[in-house]
């Protein structure tokens, strides 16, 4: 793996970011295992055959995860919208039944029923009238257990294509991989950051030319173009500059 540079080049400028407190995210990795991190993610190598690019993913714990937060604020928003629309309904309800209410009658007195109307009721029956109801159409319990065996079969399905497939899995690695770029000395190398060797270029310069020469900085290469990289860097030389 590490033999093939352009695999590592790629998983590099599409993972890889400057951490601008990099204590502090090692700390908070500390609290939560490798999968469930906010930063984890899976890099899907290419097999050269169908794919010649890697894929970035979420590994599949914080995939499911996600999917159970996104469901729960769905469910929550649905309960919220069922709860007005009843609220609605009942107040439509009692507006329709005050505009349908027939002036003669008195609150809380039943009118005495005709002979004709008790014939008609005897005959009908009340309530033997009933709505049809359509065998073929899908309840709300169906439709949720139809759901959740869709999600339950994609989820298989990836599981199966990243089983296929080699993935790199990065966590922590994601911003400490370019610490090294600030901070040599945590992996043995004894000299200063890209920061100090920015102040000590100037500073060797001729003292009329320093002010200028650090509002000059011009930054180039891959690296450059990490994420937080330039944020980093000149909060470093703000603190490095007389």
């Amino acid at each position: 793996m590490m033999d093939e540079f352009p695999i590592v080049n790629e998983a590099k400028e599409k993972l890889c970011y400057v951490s601008t407190d990099f204590r502090g995210e090692m700390a908070e990795a500390r609290t939560e295992r490798v999968g469930f991190r906010s930063y984890d993610r899976d890099f899907a190598l290419p097999d050269f055959s169908d794919t010649f690019e890697g894929e970035v993913r979420l590994p599949a714990p914080l995939l499911r995860k996600r999917e159970r937060e996104e469901a729960m604020a769905k469910k929550a928003a649905a309960e919220e919208a069922a709860a007005k629309a009843e609220v609605m309904d009942v107040d439509e309800s009692r507006e329709g039944e005050g505009a349908q209410k027939d002036p003669g009658d008195t609150d809380g007195v039943d009118q005495p029923r005709t002979t004709e109307e008790e014939k008609e009721e005897g005959e009908d029956g009340p309530g033997d009238v009933d709505e049809a109801v359509d065998s073929d159409e899908e309840t709300d319990e169906q439709r949720r257990s139809r759901i959740l065996r869709q999600r339950e079969e994609e989820r298989r399905r990836r599981e199966a294509e990243e089983g296929e497939r080699q993935v790199l899995s990065l966590s922590v690695e994601r911003f400490a991989v370019p610490e090294a770029l600030f901070r040599p000395a945590d992996v043995g190398l004894d000299q200063g950051g890209v920061a100090e060797a920015i102040s000590q270029a100037i500073e060797a310069c001729n003292p009329i030319y320093r002010a200028a020469m650090y509002h000059n900085i011009l930054l180039v290469g891959g690296n450059a173009l990490l994420p937080g990289y330039r944020k980093r860097l000149e909060e470093e030389l703000r603190s490095l500059a007389p």
